[in-house]
């Protein structure tokens, strides 16, 4: 059983599995005492445990699916507390070769099975998606969406094409010979010894561990593809709000394959951020040859302070913007307000690749009119996919209407302090830092798209430009300040197979480049 529900003192407790190297792992049915702490938690961390009989519980207040609202009630999801020592391969080298003499082909089949089994319509896929949305302040449109996409996501030819970009297939197979001569260093000179064997590289399985954050869903299912594109021996811990996914891929690994050698060296574990006795084992030097840290400053710091000479691959926090001509302002104001809107909501404010600020070519008044289309479309918005900010998001946004963002002119969707959405023309900077989400636009005029330029810098990660000539004239300059993605305005969300992360080929970092 992937999924297991009933009542506790009067409160909606469901048991979560975990997955340790392939093998389904459920908690056991927590103490009334440990529930009723996850009940009475507050704040946006309530996750209890380990407990003394190995859960994690974690708190989650639950939302009216029709109006959006708070009810009062509490969910509690329970999930395995793991012990960390049993989460690393036991036999790293024989793990490690047994996945680089798994054959790409039956790599690429494996995942479009799994592609297969969450397409079939399982009963997990429906639950997990109940318990995404359960909690959520956006429609379940949205939530709808992701399930709908989940499968497709497992391509096996897509895959196939991300490892030919990154690494060249021929490299995870074989020992691909370099068409090159060596050359003799000074001791070998001096013996007049000559190699006649040619060089030859592959790119090797690494033991990996990838902590994923809680932004959006889609982010541990990203993490996972990338270990299985580089056949590695991984651990994926989802963040506390995408736990439910392992319902899905759980069932999905099972009703698949579960003897596959991915599938044997696959861990899909959740366990509190910051505990020790986990981080003492899991994030020690040596304990894995790569890590993935998606996330915020705080735990990109505590991750990087630790395990010092481990290779980590950081996906911090960082912020987008997009930049507007006056040609396609004065042509067409409704498509640009437009297309913007649709890279300003992407995962409802929360991925990086989301615009938080359109900078206008335009005077004053021309960018006042440009707002005042902006909070029109984003009301469309709101009444196709409503949404809730949360009570903490009310409140940081009166607090910017007060203060930082006194002086700016609003224009504002929905009544005090619910606002839907909102879009502020600011004439000074501000750090995005503060920006709170919540469908929250900030608009600045310029009168000059390159005046922009010096604001940019290596925490923005996607800018998108329109029109497509003023993107092709800027595109270098853009990217000369550490902006990794210059997109045409409305694609921030678009991808390909392979595409670059965070300025990195990603699936290179997480291979080990042998010279055999």
């Amino acid at each position: 059983m992937m999924l297991d529900a009933r009542t506790v003192a009067g409160t909606q407790v469901v048991r979560l599995p975990a997955v340790v190297r392939g093998e389904v792992v459920m908690p056991p049915w927590p103490r009334v005492a440990d529930v009723g702490r996850a009940v009475a938690e507050r704040g946006s961390r309530r996750v209890q445990g380990p407990t003394a009989d190995g859960c994690h519980l974690i708190g989650r207040a639950v939302v009216d699916r029709d109006t959006l609202q708070l009810t009062g009630e509490t969910q509690v999801l329970v999930l395995p507390a793991p012990d960390a020592s049993s989460l690393p391969e036991p036999d790293p080298a024989g793990a490690l070769l047994e996945l680089a003499r798994t054959p790409l082909a039956e790599v690429l089949t494996f995942v479009d099975a799994i592609g297969a089994a969450l397409r079939s319509g399982s009963p997990e896929a429906a639950e997990a998606g109940a318990l995404l949305a359960a909690t959520s302040l956006v429609a379940d449109r949205a939530h709808r969406a992701f399930l709908a996409q989940l499968p497709s996501l497992f391509d096996g030819a897509a895959v196939g094409r991300m490892i030919e970009r990154d690494l060249g297939t021929a490299s995870l197979d074989t020992w691909r010979k370099i068409d090159e001569t060596t050359v003799s260093g000074v001791t070998a000179r001096f013996a007049d010894h000559i190699c006649e064997v040619p060089p030859a590289l592959r790119a090797f399985p690494t033991r990996q561990l990838h902590l994923t954050a809680g932004n959006a869903p889609v982010v541990p299912v990203v993490s996972l593809l990338w270990a299985w594109a580089t056949r590695g021996a991984c651990v994926v811990k989802p963040a506390a709000e995408a736990a439910a996914l392992v319902v899905a891929l759980g069932a999905a690994l099972r009703d698949t394959d579960p003897a596959h050698p991915l599938a044997r060296h696959t861990t899909l574990a959740y366990w509190r951020g910051g505990d020790q006795r986990m981080e003492a084992t899991l994030l020690a030097d040596g304990a894995f040859d790569r890590r993935v840290v998606w996330g915020g400053a705080e735990t990109v710091r505590s991750v990087t302070a630790r395990g010092g000479a481990t290779d980590t691959l950081v996906m911090g926090p960082r912020f987008s913007l997009s930049m507007i001509g006056a040609e396609l302002l004065r042509a067409d104001p409704e498509a640009a307000a437009r297309r913007a809107a649709v890279d300003s909501l992407i995962a409802n404010q929360a991925a990086c690749t989301s615009s938080l600020l359109h900078v206008v070519e335009c005077d004053t008044a021309t960018a006042d009119d440009y707002a005042r289309t902006l909070a029109r479309v984003l009301a469309e918005w709101d009444r196709a996919l409503p949404h809730r900010p949360s009570p903490q998001a009310q409140g940081h946004l009166t607090r910017l209407r007060r203060g930082l963002l006194g002086t700016g002119r609003w224009h504002v969707n929905g009544d005090w302090p619910e606002v839907s959405s909102a879009v502020v023309r600011v004439d000074g900077a501000f750090d995005l830092a503060h920006h709170p989400g919540s469908r929250l636009v900030l608009v600045r005029a310029v009168d000059d798209l390159r005046r922009a330029l010096p604001s940019l810098g290596p925490a923005v990660s996607t800018v998108g430009v329109a029109p497509e000539g003023t993107r092709l004239a800027l595109r270098d300059a853009i990217a000369a300040r550490g902006v990794d993605n210059v997109v045409p305005l409305g694609a921030a969300e678009h991808g390909y197979a392979g595409r670059p992360h965070d300025g990195m080929r990603v699936l290179n970092r997480l291979v080990r480049w042998v010279n055999g």
